[in-house]
């Protein structure tokens, strides 16, 4: 899977619940900090507000002491008195002279004047100042460093609550607090009970309870919004690991999922990555329809998703194929179970013959990469054949050099076309009488700067493959025909040169045009290049390849059959093809046990051959006595490694050269 297609669905997966869980407790830290300040807030108010209440009868008791004393009218049955009287929370005047010393008290307390606090500011920013003594508070309060009267947390757990729920006007919670006022021969200090009624408890605590409701609210409003994030997240990820064929895991959840197991189980078992193809799967699409075709992809995933163990896992990979991941001991034990495995799937319709084939990678180390795993048992499955006897093949280190060298081949192909590293090689033919040079056949050989020379088996096959064949095969023509054109300039009588033409080529309708344009440019003869055609090109495009080979035909071009008898159809192929050279397969003449019909067979084809007025070209000769025979069939040329073996051109130009017509001696 690309970098970027990964990242894209690691987005789409990730969670991300981290911003609103941070929204969430950073909101939360807000309003608990607006309903803390809120609360003490009021609660400093009221607090306040008692104080200043307390300090205003402080100072007027005060006075009116004062007052009285310097009239003279100070007794029990006066004013001072009754003011004390109507004043409830006045509980006690005591009076110390300028020196400090007790000198008169209302009920004979006086305060601990060593506890005097001076100085302490009753509100933020107020000017009004006064001396207090916190005598009987019993830890509601508590003055702080900068001397500010803060309540302590113990003050609710004083609280009556049942006289805030019965009566607002009653008293909830009290205590004493002495208030030092300065008069003219010394000071006053009236002890005054401050007071928290029942409404002004229930003032606060509906303003918890608002604040209360607005952090639950606010918090059930992100649990909510947090568990739809959640859900949604989840379905997404279904949607992102569903196979839309088959309803189940698709592709991306059994790489990460067979990676996770692989890794986590490290050594203590043994997996193996699996690649099941159902083989023509097209055709079945095309007898039965695309329809029944989705529905049996369908139930050979369930299928074999019944088979699995405990940590194992699978999923559809495209087409028919399937990618797993086993558990397994050895491979005969492995082995085994793919083959009930299959068993299992051909019966999923039991009246359509189904064939599967397997491929096989063992996973040797946890952090393997399971997409290249899974080549590796496609790679082994294709290497096999798909007409093995056996359904199931083992990936191995060969297999693995072969992709190596394939990838290579493919890298330097192009350079190697243009640095003409591909070299014409020529192998003679001559003729079965008077074993005189008759014609050659161009043969391409790959001069490698760093591998060396390379034999045709090992680029061939691989450029059929990718389609590079198509310029392989141009080169080479344009070569040959530089080649004849150079030799006709020379003086030289020249031979026929055939050239291979690939099958690939006869999808283009043009091609006797392209082939024309190619030799004409050189001004050869047409009838001195020859051109070879296998004999499975007429199973591709067979109205393109008559069409074609009749308009090269009457251009002027030699056209013969490669490899007669290597196919099942070529008997078929002679009928309905006008050729004029016919090239037997050399594995007419090898292996003892069948030679003997080989001959015989070799024999009727000439004779055949002759009555359709075709030349015939036997290749692979490698003995005097096949020589002989072919002589007494009246074989017109022959090919092989008897009179020769193919060579480059200076060395054809050196041995042939204006010896056409001398014997050769082989």
């Amino acid at each position: 899977m690309g970098r970027i297609k990964e990242k894209r669905i690691k987005r789409l997966k990730k969670i991300r619940i981290w911003p609103s869980v941070v929204g969430f407790f950073f909101m939360l830290l807000v309003l608990c900090m607006i309903m803390g300040v809120g609360v003490l807030a009021l609660l400093y108010e009221t607090v306040s507000r008692k104080l200043m209440e307390g300090y205003e009868y402080s100072v007027k008791a005060a006075t009116l002491y004062e007052k009285q004393i310097a009239q003279g009218e100070f007794d029990a049955e006066n004013r001072f008195y009754l003011y004390m009287d109507t004043i409830d929370e006045i509980k006690e005047v005591s009076v110390f002279n300028t020196e400090g010393n007790e000198a008169w008290s209302s009920g004979g307390i006086y305060p601990d004047m060593e506890n005097v606090l001076e100085d302490v500011t009753l509100l933020p920013g107020s000017n009004s100042t006064f001396d207090i003594i916190l005598e009987q508070m019993d830890g509601i309060f508590h003055i702080d460093e900068d001397h500010q009267l803060m309540p302590n947390a113990s003050m609710f757990q004083k609280v009556d609550f049942l006289k805030v729920f019965l009566d607002d006007s009653k008293t909830v919670v009290g205590f004493d607090i002495w208030f030092l006022v300065p008069i003219e021969n010394g000071t006053a200090c009236v002890l005054n009970e401050l007071s928290v009624f029942g409404y002004e408890i229930k003032m606060m605590l509906l303003i918890m309870v608002a604040l209360l409701i607005m952090v639950a609210v606010f918090t059930l409003h992100y649990i909510i919004s947090t568990i739809r994030m959640l859900i949604s997240q989840t379905r997404s990820n279904k949607i992102i690991y569903m196979d839309m064929l088959t309803g189940g895991d698709n592709w991306l959840y059994f790489t990460k999922k067979s990676a996770k197991l692989i890794r986590k189980t490290g050594v203590k078992r043994k997996y193996a990555v699996i690649h099941l193809r159902m083989k023509k799967y097209r055709s079945f699409c095309t007898c039965f329809g695309i329809n029944k075709g989705e529905e049996l992809i369908e139930r050979l995933y369930y299928a074999i998703k019944k088979q699995l163990h405990h940590k194992e896992t699978m999923a559809h990979y495209e087409k028919a194929d399937f990618g797993l991941l086993l558990i397994y001991t050895d491979e005969l034990e492995l082995a085994s179970r793919l083959e009930g495995m299959i068993q299992t799937l051909e019966g999923v319709f039991p009246n359509i013959k189904l064939k599967f084939q397997i491929g096989v990678c063992e996973v040797d180390h946890p952090h393997a990469n399971v997409e290249e795993l899974y080549n590796n048992a496609l790679l082994a499955r294709e290497m096999h054949g798909d007409d093995a006897e056996q359904n199931i093949a083992f990936f191995n280190i060969e297999m693995s050099k072969q992709r190596i060298w394939e990838r290579k081949v493919e890298d330097d192909m192009e350079r190697a076309l243009q640095n003409k590293e591909f070299q014409v090689y020529l192998q003679p033919k001559f003729s079965t009488g008077e074993e005189l040079l008759g014609g050659a056949e161009a043969l391409v050989r790959w001069i490698h700067p760093t591998e060396g020379f390379v034999p045709p088996n090992k680029f061939i096959p691989i450029f059929e493959q990718n389609g590079f064949i198509l310029k392989l095969d141009d080169f080479m023509l344009e070569e040959v025909a530089k080649q004849q054109a150079k030799w006709i300039s020379e003086g030289w009588k020249v031979v026929p040169i055939s050239v291979n033409v690939s099958r690939a080529h006869f999808t283009r309708e043009d091609l006797a045009e392209h082939i024309c344009e190619i030799v004409d440019k050189y001004q050869v003869p047409h009838d001195v290049i020859e051109l070879e055609l296998t004999e499975s090109a007429f199973f591709d495009e067979k109205e393109i390849l008559l069409s074609t080979v009749k308009k090269l035909r009457d251009s002027g071009f030699t056209v013969s059959m490669d490899d007669f008898g290597a196919g099942y159809s070529s008997l078929n192929s002679l009928k309905e093809l006008s050729l004029d050279v016919l090239k037997i397969d050399a594995d007419f003449f090898r292996g003892s046990d069948s030679l003997e019909r080989g001959m015989l067979i070799v024999t009727e084809v000439i004779s055949l051959a002759k009555k359709l007025n075709m030349k015939i070209v036997a290749e692979g000769i490698e003995s005097r006595e096949q020589v002989d025979f072919l002589r007494e069939q009246e074989c017109d040329l022959i090919q092989g490694y008897y009179f020769a073996k193919p060579m480059p051109l200076t060395e054809f130009e050196k041995n042939y050269k204006n010896v056409e017509r001398e014997e050769i001696n082989g």
